[in-house]
């Protein structure tokens, strides 16, 4: 009776005990000296007898922000790797590594993987051993390097015994080890890609052939262990790719013809690696040159001073030189080339700025001070003194403090000068102009010395008119002589600047209540008003008061009276989606066209781009389709997607426009200017219908 209760459980027991003897997982093993890191070893329960491979799980888990590195680490990290003992019967093994992630650290950049990340390895056993024992064993060590802002690396003995012929699989393991294998980017035809290096410029150029449709490419080179490639030029189009990267070797110049190197390109959705020869030849893709980008940056600085926010400063610099005509050549000279070094030095801070944002690895872009509202606020002062100021409020002599000194920088010194070349290029930023996006794209992209060649350029290019006015003090010398007519003209320009003042208040209204911003405007006029009056009297005012509303109601006239030659502004109600990089690949792949427009409320050519195109038909009309689907990317405020967006399209500003479609998934990038013919291309060549197109 008592034999056969317990003969079921004997037999379980029997059953099981092979897989007692012989564990499949290392289990996680850790460091006592770094805990942030878990790694663990764990077998499929696959074995081939005529192959003798044995599939092998190697998985990583990682805390907070540490990260481990690819196969080939960038300019920095170690890769992961397995040192074996002699006792284990190891004949070969195939390391498959997953697409990685590419990092930017104080300059350097590195790839690999955070949090977590599973290696699909492939063991051949040695026959003659397998044959001789029925079980096998595996030791070694793994060498494992993390980095935060510091780097461990770090050793995992490990054991692991096994019977080949008493595998049973591990349905875990096996889901594991498989997903694992399609994260690894797979291995494309030899023939479907061609390696240029070229000796004299030190680059190399790769041609792809591929029928994937790629949405943010990243494409990394490996291959030399010693040379780093650093992407320049990426075009794609109809089905090929062509991408230029510079070879840098830090011990001598690199010799990559005749060497097998490797491509990886990889998006979110697929990967692809491409493995070929490097053959000697000349680069055929010609990327920007400097004398290009340096050309844009002197003219994208140059157009900065006819921007609207920049010519109440201009206004301050003609009232000064209109107000002392008798000045000689000298003084004019030294007080223009004053403002001239304030805008280059501010182009300066600018770029230190940058910099800093960069090496802390925040995202970064051209306007983003406007994204604070301590800046705004500042700057509203800055500009509400500045039009006091213009009124003559501080003729008198004050205690000495910032608000002093802020006010009478519009006077004679030369630190006044300076200070008003700083104010007006603090201002110029969110007045993007289509020059300047070429240059500072590249500028925020490059390295150190790169970004402050381009903004030193920008800031030349934005001083020009006050360098040529020092070589040429005629210039000044030949304004009109001061009179009566100089209080008018000191007004307007007190108004430019209370405009402006106006305008910074609004944009307070997205960190603040609209009421607090309505009773700071109130507060503003009021202060302005009462100025005017105590300077100019109740005539002056009434003067300025009905002039105002004479000149607005005088534009509301005519504006009515042709109404029928304007564009009519169209209701707003175009229905826009937040940006998700999902929401576009999934109305894509329902057949949709997406309109992205990426824009923030202190981009003065973004409300132009809305008021003079988007909200204006034909392009109102074709927005509103059905097939159209429309996604908005707000930059007002700091916004770690829209930044990741932009610097993925390789824009560090706004506004920015893209369309997708069936016929265009990887996006048609538009021009900084909007026209009704381009968007309406855009999204015909996006639907893959002409048709859709008219003239």
């Amino acid at each position: 009776m008592i034999l056969k209760i317990l003969l079921p459980w004997l037999c379980l027991l029997l059953s099981v005990l092979p897989s007692l003897a012989h564990s499949q997982s290392t289990g996680w093993l850790t460091h006592e000296q770094h805990p942030p890191a878990q790694v663990r070893l764990t077998l499929t329960g696959e074995f081939d007898e005529q192959s003798k491979q044995l599939p092998l799980l190697l998985q990583v888990k990682l805390e907070d922000d540490w990260k481990t590195y690819w196969r080939s680490p960038g300019e920095g990290g170690v890769a992961p790797s397995i040192r074996w003992d002699e006792t284990s019967n190891i004949h070969s093994q195939q390391w498959l590594w997953p697409s990685p992630e590419r990092f930017t650290l104080l300059g350097l950049q590195t790839f690999g993987y955070r949090e977590s990340v599973d290696f699909p390895l492939l063991l051949t056993l040695n026959s003659s051993s397998s044959a001789r024992a029925r079980a096998s064993h595996l030791s070694g060590v793994l060498t494992l390097s993390t980095c935060t802002d510091v780097c461990v690396l770090t050793d995992y003995p490990f054991e692991l015994d096994f019977d080949p012929k008493s595998l049973r699989p591990d349905g875990e393991a096996m889901f594991l080890y498989n997903k694992a294998k399609v994260a690894v980017p797979q291995l494309a035809e030899a023939s479907s890609s061609e390696f240029v290096w070229d000796e004299a410029k030190q680059q190399l150029q790769v041609t792809l052939l591929s029928e994937l449709q790629w949405q943010q490419p990243q494409l990394v080179v490996d291959g030399d262990p010693d040379t780093a490639f650093k992407l320049v030029q990426l075009n794609q189009q109809d089905g090929k790719i062509e991408a230029v990267f510079d070879a840098e070797n830090w011990m001598a110049p690199p010799q990559l013809s005749g060497k097998t190197l490797n491509l990886t390109i990889f998006d979110k959705q697929q990967a692809k690696e491409y493995q070929n020869t490097a053959v000697a030849g000349a680069v055929s893709v010609e990327a920007i040159g400097w004398f290009k980008l340096l050309v844009f940056a002197l003219l994208g600085g140059l157009i900065l001073n006819i921007m609207p926010c920049v010519l109440p400063v201009l206004g301050i610099k003609l009232s000064s030189v209109i107000g002392a005509p008798s000045d000689d050549k000298r003084q004019i000279r030294s007080q223009f080339l004053a403002s001239a070094a304030g805008i280059v030095v501010s182009f300066w801070i600018l770029a230190g700025f940058v910099l800093l944002l960069k090496l802390g690895g925040q995202a970064v872009g051209w306007g983003v001070q406007f994204q604070q509202p301590w800046f705004i606020g500042f700057m509203v002062l800055v500009t509400a003194g500045f039009a006091l100021n213009m009124l003559g409020a501080f003729e008198i002599s004050l205690p000495v403090s910032w608000q002093t000194r802020m006010a009478s920088s519009g006077g004679n010194s030369h630190r006044g000068h300076f200070l008003q070349g700083m104010f007006a290029t603090l201002l110029a930023t969110p007045c993007s102009a289509p020059f300047l996006g070429t240059a500072v794209a590249f500028a925020l992209a490059a390295d150190t010395l790169a970004l402050v060649i381009i903004f030193s350029a920008l800031g030349l290019g934005m001083a020009l008119p006050w360098l040529l006015v020092a070589a040429l003090p005629k210039l000044a010398q030949g304004l009109p002589k001061p009179g009566k007519w100089m209080m008018q003209v000191k007004l307007l320009f007190a108004l430019m600047l209370l405009a402006t003042c106006l305008w910074l208040l609004s944009l307070l209204a997205n960190f603040i209540s609209s009421s607090t911003v309505l009773g700071l405007s109130a507060a503003v006029l009021l202060v302005f008003a009462w100025v005017l009056l105590k300077k100019y009297g109740a005539k002056a005012l009434l003067i300025s008061v009905s002039s105002l509303m004479l000149v607005g109601g005088g534009v509301a006239l005519v504006g009515a009276m042709t109404s029928e030659r304007w564009a009519k502004v169209l209701p707003s109600d175009l229905v826009w989606q937040s940006l998700q990089q999902s929401n576009i690949a999934e109305q894509v792949a329902q057949g949709k066209v997406v309109v992205v427009d990426v824009t923030a409320d202190w981009c003065i050519t973004c409300k132009a781009n809305k008021v003079g195109v988007l909200l204006q038909d034909p392009t109102y009309s074709r927005l509103k389709l059905d097939y159209v689907h429309l996604i908005k990317g707000d930059w007002t405020k700091q916004s770690d997607g829209v930044s990741a967006f932009l610097q993925q399209h390789q824009r560090f500003g706004v506004p920015f426009n893209i369309v997708y479609g069936p016929a265009a998934p990887e996006g048609i990038a538009l021009p900084v200017i909007l026209s009704h013919q381009v968007i309406e291309q855009a999204i015909a060549q996006a639907a893959g219908d002409a048709a859709l197109f008219q003239e």
